[in-house]
Formats: C-alpha cells, structure tokens, sequence
C-alpha cells in the first residue's frame, strides 16, 4: 500500500465513515501486531501463547485506529506501536504468570540490592548485584525484565502466618513514608505526556529509530539492517533525535 492510497483510507474512514476503508487500514497494519508479538513472546512464559499476544495486539491496533488523528503530520505505525505494544503489556500485568522459581530469584536480587544500598550509599549496579549472587548480570537483568510485565499482587492478600499463628495482610505492614506527593505524581505524568509529544514530532526517521530501539530492543547494527542505512548512520539518527528532544524538555522546564 502507497502512502497516497494510505491517506485516502484515512480521509474515507475520518471523514465519512466508510468502514470499508477501516478494515483496509487494519489488515494492512497487522504486520506490526505480528512484529511487535513475535518479538514480546521471547520474554514471556510458555503459558502465555502468541495468538494471546497477537490477539491483545489487535484489539491495541483497532484502538489506535480509533483514536488516531490524520490529520497530524504523524506516521500511524510509529503510533500504532506504542499502542499495540501498551495494550499487550497491560494484558500481561492482569496475569501473575510468574513462577515461583522468578519469584525467588528477584527477592534474592532485592536482598542482595538492598545491601549494597547500605554498604556502599548509593543504587548498586545489576553487575554489582551479580557478583554478590554468584550469577551472571545477564541473569539479573532478564530476571528484573521479565517482573516488569509481572502481575502487582493484591493488599488486601495474607501474609504467610508468623510465630503467633496469626494472619496479616499486607496492606497492614506495608508503610507509606517515601510514598510519592500526588502533585508529583501529575507533573510526572505531564512531563512524559509532553516527551511523547515531542517524540511525535519528530521526523519518521527518528522516529522509526527511538521505537525500534527503545520499545523493539533491537541493536544500532540490526536497526540499520531494517532500514537498509549504515550502522553509523543510525548513530547519527538517535544523536540526532535525543538532541531535539533534550531540547524539546529544557523548553518544558
């Protein structure tokens, strides 16, 4: 599909309602659910299939439909990753997949976390972390990536029983002192609402860069084995793009 034809499906669905048009935007995106799955399904168990993936993706990709506006010098795909790869994730984070073999690992990451907190003032590094856990840093890293997409376990859940017998949940040990301000909370929201813009604005090349990257994970060699340029050259793409944005949040404040 040509740009040109991409437009006219946008203007006949925007404009005038033709769901035909709709359904030719969809079919032809499904390329990204399938991208975007196939490469989110290496960091998942086997309990959670790829048609589960690829399905949470499309229902991401009609909402990206929904909501996209054409009339914005803005690539849809670019949009339509972020969206798709937000709708599988929150997916994910509904299901406590995590076997107790990960969740032993990441308390032992904690632990061994929280130590090196207190011996050497400061946040250890995931090889620090690795080196008191007699692993490899890889294995930290891959065990604090695959938490990222594990379910938050509910306050109102019991503890195990302590020595007394007793039962407690655990929103009654849980304290709330380092708890965020709540107007924290909004101007952080508004700072990444406003990188997002910026993102958005940026020309598709970079674009195209920052999300296979960032969100794909993919290396600065294979980013220019996709776009068919020199790995150098995508060197000086992401310069390029972290220059504007740097720019763009200094103007924010």
């Amino acid at each position: 599909m040509s740009e040109i034809n991409e437009k006219d499906l946008w203007i006949r669905y925007k404009e005038h309602g033709d769901q035909s048009a709709r359904e030719a935007l969809i079919l032809y995106h499904m390329r990204t659910v399938k991208y975007i799955a196939g490469r989110m399904a290496i960091h998942v168990p086997n309990s959670v299939d790829l048609d589960d993936l690829s399905g949470w993706g499309i229902m991401g990709l009609m909402d990206a439909v929904e909501k996209f506006d054409h009339t914005q010098d803005i690539k849809f795909s670019t949009y339509a990753s972020i969206r798709v790869r937000g709708a599988i994730i929150d997916q994910i984070r509904t299901l406590d997949w995590a076997p107790r073999s990960l969740r032993a690992m990441a308390r032992k990451v904690g632990q061994a976390r929280e130590k090196l907190r207190h011996e050497k003032g400061q946040e250890p590094s995931n090889f620090e972390v690795a080196e008191v856990l007699g692993t490899t840093e890889e294995h930290v890293e891959d065990t604090v990536s695959q938490l990222q997409t594990a379910n938050v376990l509910s306050l109102d859940d019991y503890l195990m029983p302590d020595e007394g017998g007793s039962d407690t949940r655990k929103i009654d040990v849980t304290d709330n002192y380092s708890a965020p301000n709540p107007s924290h909370i909004a101007q952080q929201v508004e700072k990444q609402e406003y990188l997002v813009d910026a993102i958005l604005q940026l020309p598709d090349q970079q674009q195209k860069v920052l999300n296979l990257y960032y969100y794909e994970s993919l290396t600065l060699k294979e980013i220019g084995a996709v776009l068919d340029v020199t790995e150098s050259r995508i060197c000086q793409i992401h310069s390029a793009a972290m220059k504007r944005l740097r720019k763009a949040m200094q103007e924010y404040g």
